[in-house]
């Protein structure tokens, strides 16, 4: 695995803690560009596995790429979709 940001292939995984020995609780993700009052079920839960780069300091993480693009088709905005070459039914 190689970072995103800088290409360097000194990558560590880990997870991210709230205190010392408590794993934080869930994280959600919410996209940008949703439509006004779109907050019923825009949230993509975060996995507790990140990796991080020892040259650059950049953090990444994955979620449920499915439930992202259903989130983005069902409540953003017709440019978000149309930004993100979503408009056309999939």
């Amino acid at each position: 695995m190689k970072c995103c940001q800088c290409n360097s292939p000194k990558v560590s995984n880990g997870r991210i803690f709230n205190q010392i020995d408590y794993i934080a609780p869930a994280a959600y993700f919410r996209p940008n560009g949703l439509r006004t009052f779109a907050i019923l079920d825009t949230n993509v839960r975060i996995k507790n596995i990140f990796y991080s780069c020892l040259d650059c300091g950049f953090v990444w993480g994955e979620i449920d790429p499915v439930k992202l693009k259903k989130v983005i088709i069902e409540k953003a905005t017709d440019s978000t979709k149309e930004r993100l070459d979503l408009n056309k039914k999939q």
